[in-house]
């Protein structure tokens, strides 16, 4: 039913990780059989907890560097660049790196939140046999696959609408994940061992394909976060000032973003 939006659709970023939440959250219900419902729930508003104040940090810190009075040697330079277009995109920074590791954070934590951390072997066949009672390996690893994939789902869609409201280039901050995926899968690459037992060779060589399969994995997810956000509105939807004829879709126009409605005693002053 949430994908019924599309008869009136409404493309504001809030409302499209709503109707997500939605559609996933039958699925995800249905294949849980303890408290990992409760999970998905407290996942999915960590998510935008995290989506929005990602924004609030980047606002706050561009309003105190914009606030700088400029050096004297650079208010000239600081003119010139006035008058030049503003670039259509925004540099990475260090805080950009902040965004990346709580985005691995998230991503450890959509998998092994519901089941033991120290082994995979704790997703059990027990959520799929209610719906499919006989012994079906494929068709219960599927459901399984699936079951497993939907915190992704949400995890990826989350952070392509960060990138979008952050103002960096498109896929800037999964590349950004991406090259510290790359370094873990370094480090692990360094550990391997060539001598010893075979439960050490074992161990070090697996833990340097399960590192280099993730950043496959990464790039997978960048493929669904922009099947998820194409078309998304970042813009925040704000009541017009007082005087101000209200837009057809109920969104302000650049002019009119942040002012706020003055009360009869400010307007008099």
């Amino acid at each position: 039913m949430p994908l019924a939006y599309r008869i009136q659709q409404n493309n504001h970023y809030m409302h499209k990780l709503l109707v997500m939440f939605l559609t996933c959250a039958p699925t995800f219900v249905i294949l849980t059989i303890s408290y990992e419902g409760l999970f998905y729930v407290a996942f999915s508003t960590a998510l935008i907890c995290w989506v929005r104040l990602e924004h609030a940090v980047f606002v706050f810190s561009s309003s105190k560097t914009n606030s700088k009075p400029p050096a004297n040697g650079s208010a000239s330079k600081a003119a010139a660049a006035t008058q030049s277009p503003p670039p259509a995109f925004r540099p990475l920074t260090l805080d950009d790196a902040r965004i990346a590791l709580f985005f691995l954070v998230l991503l450890k934590s959509a998998f092994f939140s519901t089941g033991n951390v120290a082994s995979v072997s704790s997703f059990s066949l027990e959520s799929v046999c209610r719906l499919i009672p006989v012994f079906d390996p494929f068709s219960q690893t599927a459901m399984l696959i699936l079951k497993i994939m939907i915190p992704f789902a949400l995890v990826s869609a989350n952070l392509g609408v960060i990138n979008r409201r952050l103002g960096v280039a498109p896929s800037a901050l999964f590349m950004l994940v991406i090259a510290l995926s790359d370094i873990l899968t370094l480090y692990f690459f360094w550990v391997v061992r060539d001598e010893g037992s075979w439960l050490e060779i074992g161990s070090t060589i697996s833990h340097f394909v399960i590192a280099s399969l993730f950043c496959v994995f990464v790039a997978a997810l960048e493929v669904v976060s922009g099947w998820f956000v194409a078309g998304v509105d970042v813009e925040e939807l704000l009541p017009p000032a007082r005087g101000e004829a209200q837009p057809a879709d109920g969104k302000l126009t650049n002019g009119a973003v942040g002012s706020l409605p003055l009360d009869d005693q400010g307007a008099d002053q």
